[in-house]
C-alpha cells in the first residue's frame, strides 16, 4: 500500500501524442487557442460555482511566463476532486479516431478535460492544482500531465486557500512567445474583451467591455472602425428571439463581390469564436459585416465555429430577415442612403435577385437600369404600355445607339452589366412572357427610321464617289435622312440575309448632317475621297465596331490630307 498522500503515477488510455496531432493537425487552426481554452474552461467553472453560490463573484487572473517560470492561468470557479480529474483528463479520447475524439469533446463541452489538452499545444508539461467547491475543507489535487502520454494525480503538497483552479503551462522552448506578457495581453483581449467575467493579466483587466450591440451608434461606428478596419455606410440591429442570438450588421462602404463574404465575428456568451464566420447570415448578405453573440447556439468540438443544425438554420433566416426589412425601411426613409447602398453593391444585389425571390421583390421596384428615356426600375419598364422591351447584353453597343433611340423616342434598356440579362430573363419567366427582348446590331441600326434621300443625280454622284474611295473595303452604301443630324453615318454590320445569303455591310451617310451636305454639293471635291473615308471610320467607332489597324492607319492619312498635312 502507498503511503497518504503520495502520487500515483497513470497511463493515458490513449498515446497523448496522438491527440495532440489531432489537436494540432485536424481540430484546432492554430497554438492560440489553447488560451481561449484556459478562460473559457475557468469562466465555465465560474458559472458552474454561481449555481452552488448563486452571489459568487469570479474572477480570471492570467500570469505571464518570465524566463523559465510558467504561465498560469487561475480561477475561483467550482475546482476539481481528484475523481473528476481522472475522468476529465484520462478518459476522453478513448479512441484516436478524429471523429470519435470530436464527439468526446462535444460530451464534455464546458468542461475542463479536452480543453486542458490543448496547451499541449505549446508544452510538453501542465500542471492543474484543484480544490473543489462542493465539499467543504476539500483538499487541494494536483494533476501533472506530460507529453510522453503519462500523467500524476495526488494530494499537493501546496494547497490553494479558497477553492478553484490553477492551471500552470510550462512552454516549450520554441513555443515561449505564446505565453509572454505581450501575446496573452493581445490574445485575451481578442478572445475575451466583452466576457462578463472579470480577466486580468498582469494585474491589467481586459475584459467586461460593453458589447458593439450595447453601445450608442456613434460608438458603434467608431467600434466598427476600429475592429474592422472600415467606415461603416449604415448599422442593421441583428437581433433574434431564438437562443439569445444578438449582433450588428455593418454596411461596406465599398463594392464586395457576391458570393464571396468577408466573414463576421463571432461570439458565444461573450468569448470570441471566430473572426472572420460565414454560418450565420445567410450568402446575400456579402453587402455587410456583422458582429454577432452566437448565445446558445452550439458551438462544434474545436470550439471555433458552429454546429450545422436546424437552430442555426432557423437563425440564419431570421438574421435574413431581419436585414431585408431593414432594407426595406431605409429605401423608404432614408433614400439617400439607399441609393449609395445600391449605387456600391447594385452588380451583387443583381445577383441576389436572380437567384432569391424575396430580394427580388425589394430591388424589382428599387434597382434602377439605365434606359434611354432615363433610370427605370424594372416595375416601371414592366408598366411600358410597350408588349416587349428592348435591350442591348453590351454596354459598348448601348453607348452607339443611345443618341439615335432618344432621337427616336424609342426606349432601350442597357443590360450590359453584371447580371443584368440574367435578372431580366428571371423577369421575363415570372411574367410567363417576354417582356424583355434583345436588340441585335441591325434592330439597333434601324432605330434611327432612315428616310431615303430623294435627289437621286446628287446622291448617284455621292455613291460614285464614295465607291471609288472604298474600292479596297467592299461595303453598300447608302444616303438616307436620319436624326441626330449631328451623326454623319450609321455602320450596319455585316451579317445575313433571310435567303441565306451573307450581307455586306452598309454605312449610311446621314443627308441631314453638314458634312456629308457638303459632300452632296460637291463629291468630286479633292478631300471628298479623304472626307469618305474618315467618315467610315467614325461610323465604325459610333457603333462600338473593331477598327483594324488599316482602318487606323486610312484614318491618319485622311486626317492629314483634311489639314493639308499630308
Amino acid at each position: 500500500m502507498r503511503p497518504s498522500g503520495e502520487s500515483l503515477r497513470e497511463q493515458f488510455r490513449v498515446d497523448l501524442r496522438g491527440i495532440v496531432d489531432i489537436l494540432s493537425h485536424h481540430l484546432y487552426s492554430s497554438e492560440q487557442v489553447y488560451l481561449r481554452e484556459l478562460i473559457q474552461n475557468a469562466r465555465d467553472a465560474i458559472e458552474a460555482r454561481r449555481r452552488l453560490e448563486p452571489h459568487h463573484t469570479g474572477s480570471i487572473d492570467i500570469t505571464p511566463s518570465v524566463r523559465n517560470e510558467p504561465m498560469v492561468v487561475k480561477d475561483n470557479g467550482i475546482g476539481l476532486t481528484g475523481e473528476e480529474m481522472r475522468t476529465l483528463l484520462a478518459t476522453i479520447g478513448s479512441s484516436s479516431k478524429r471523429d470519435d475524439f470530436a464527439a468526446a469533446r462535444r460530451k464534455f463541452l464546458g468542461q475542463f478535460g479536452i480543453g486542458l489538452l490543448s496547451c499541449f499545444l505549446v508544452a510538453d508539461t501542465v500542471e492543474v492544482r484543484s480544490r473543489s467547491a462542493r465539499t467543504p475543507d476539500a483538499d487541494t489535487i494536483l494533476w501533472v500531465g506530460h507529453g510522453d502520454g503519462t500523467f500524476t494525480i495526488g494530494r499537493s503538497e501546496v494547497a490553494l486557500d479558497s477553492p478553484g483552479t490553477e492551471v500552470r503551462v510550462q512552454p516549450r522552448h520554441g513555443d515561449l512567445e505564446w505565453c509572454s506578457e505581450a501575446t496573452l495581453r493581445r490574445l485575451t483581449t481578442d478572445f475575451a474583451e466583452i466576457l462578463d467575467v472579470p480577466v486580468r493579466v498582469a494585474g491589467d483587466l481586459l475584459s467586461m467591455n460593453v458589447p458593439p450591440w450595447d453601445r450608442g451608434v456613434e460608438e458603434q461606428l467608431a467600434w466598427c472602425s476600429e475592429r474592422l478596419g472600415f467606415e461603416a455606410m449604415g448599422i442593421v440591429p441583428l437581433d433574434s428571439s431564438l437562443l439569445n442570438v444578438r449582433g450588428l450588421g455593418f454596411v461596406l462602404p465599398y463594392t464586395a463581390a457576391p458570393g464571396h463574404r468577408t466573414g463576421d465575428r463571432i461570439y458565444s456568451n461573450g468569448m470570441l469564436v471566430a473572426d472572420s464566420d460565414d454560418q450565420l447570415l445567410p450568402d446575400w448578405a456579402f453587402f455587410c459585416r456583422a458582429v454577432i453573440d452566437a448565445g446558445d447556439l452550439p458551438l462544434t468540438a474545436s470550439r471555433e465555429s458552429l454546429q450545422e443544425t436546424t437552430s442555426l438554420q432557423l437563425v440564419r433566416e431570421r438574421l435574413g430577415t431581419r436585414l431585408l426589412g431593414e432594407l426595406i425601411m431605409v429605401h423608404g426613409l432614408h433614400q439617400d442612403v439607399f441609393a449609395d447602398i445600391i449605387r456600391l453593391h447594385a452588380a451583387g444585389l443583381r445577383a441576389l435577385a436572380v437567384r432569391g425571390v424575396d430580394i427580388r421583390d425589394l430591388l424589382r421596384s428599387t434597382l434602377p437600369f439605365t434606359t434611354t428615356q432615363g433610370e427605370k426600375t424594372i416595375e416601371d419598364l414592366l408598366a411600358h404600355d410597350a408588349e416587349s422591351i428592348a435591350y442591348v447584353a453590351d454596354a459598348d453597343a448601348f453607348d452607339a445607339v443611345r443618341d439615335v433611340a432618344i432621337h427616336a423616342g424609342s426606349l432601350v434598356v442597357n443590360a450590359g452589366g453584371p447580371h443584368e440579362v440574367d435578372l431580366l430573363q428571371v423577369v421575363n419567366q415570372e411574367q410567363g412572357a417576354q417582356r424583355f427582348t434583345e436588340m441585335t446590331r441591325l434592330d439597333i441600326a434601324q432605330l434611327a427610321h432612315p428616310e431615303p434621300y430623294a435627289d437621286i443625280d446628287r446622291g448617284g454622284r455621292l455613291l460614285d464617289a464614295a465607291a471609288a474611295a472604298l474600292v479596297d473595303d467592299p461595303v453598300l452604301i447608302e444616303i438616307a435622312h436620319f436624326e441626330p443630324s449631328s451623326r454623319p453615318v450609321l455602320w450596319w454590320p455585316a451579317g445575313q440575309t433571310e435567303g441565306g445569303r451573307r450581307r455586306l455591310p452598309t454605312l449610311v451617310f446621314n443627308a441631314n448632317n453638314q458634312t456629308v451636305q457638303k459632300l452632296l454639293r460637291d463629291p468630286t471635291d479633292p478631300l471628298a475621297a479623304d472626307t469618305i473615308r474618315a467618315l467610315r471610320i467614325v461610323g465604325l467607332l459610333l457603333a462600338r465596331t473593331r477598327v483594324p489597324v488599316t482602318g487606323a492607319n486610312d484614318l491618319v492619312a485622311s486626317l492629314a490630307a483634311l489639314t493639308g498635312t499630308a
